[in-house]
């Protein structure tokens, strides 16, 4: 990985070959939005944006040939979450941030690739109909199920422009500033004044009919900073491997 950073770091030439190449690639496509966020964070919004371009023609391809738009919208979620982080130097503007570019490309996928959505939603009413047949849970219906699938669609994406993008920021640290992601995100904090509306927030979703499962994306800039709170934790007590896995495993 550092190799591959090091490599694209070289110029906007190899930047942009690397980051068109790789999203062209399903499984490889987050690397894409990781790159974009590197150049943004090293040498400016011009040149990322001029990297940033590169990376989209392909998506674009996919999208036309596909319906899928997700890879767009997570490029541009990084994109645009890397240019907060620049200008803010705030992880906790920059997960508000991700919050709202996260809801906004649900929102956008709903209307460019309706035919990708409508089979998920009618996959998971099935799954949630037999869940219901054998446990007694209320029946899901179908505008229930589209809403409920468009927020864990928008859950994903956070989760993506959020590892995409301190992807990027720890090849930025170990290119050019040793051990300062790492400093940098176990000292991040959420005070209570900046988790006042995350709260307001969740708690309106869940007292809303059908809106419950969109606590899992306002919930995204808690889920990240206590992360970084467990693995400071971790660090100074010098624990192995094992309970970073632990930890994770249980998050899941």
């Amino acid at each position: 990985m550092k190799g591959l950073a090091a490599f694209v770091m070289r110029g906007r030439l190899q930047a942009s070959g690397v980051a068109a190449l790789v999203s062209a690639l399903p499984l490889l496509s987050w690397l894409g939005a990781s790159i974009v966020a590197l150049v943004v964070l090293r040498r400016g919004n011009k040149e990322g944006f001029l990297v940033f371009l590169w990376a989209f023609l392909p998506l674009v391809l996919v999208y036309q040939t596909g319906g899928d738009s997700s890879g767009l919208i997570a490029l541009l979620g990084a994109f645009l979450t890397a240019v907060a982080l620049r200008s803010s130097v705030s992880w906790v503007l920059t997960l508000y941030a991700v919050v709202i570019a996260a809801v906004i490309g649900s929102l956008v996928f709903m209307q460019l690739s309706e035919s990708i959505l409508t089979a998920f939603v009618d996959w998971y009413v099935d799954v949630m109909e037999s869940l219901a047949a054998d446990t007694g849970a209320p029946v899901v219906t179908p505008a229930a199920g589209q809403r409920q699938a468009v927020s864990y669609l928008a859950m994903g994406q956070g989760y993506m422009m959020v590892l995409a993008l301190m992807l990027a920021r720890w090849w930025q640290s170990v290119l050019y500033n040793p051990g300062g992601f790492k400093q940098e995100v176990q000292q991040t904090r959420l005070t209570p004044k900046a988790s006042l509306p995350l709260v307001l927030v969740m708690a309106g979703c869940l007292m809303t009919d059908g809106f419950g499962t969109w606590v899992g994306v306002v919930s995204i800039p808690f889920v990240v900073i206590g992360s970084g709170l467990v693995h400071w934790i971790l660090s100074r007590q010098n624990r192995s491997n094992q309970w970073y896995v632990m930890f994770y495993i249980t998050l899941v």
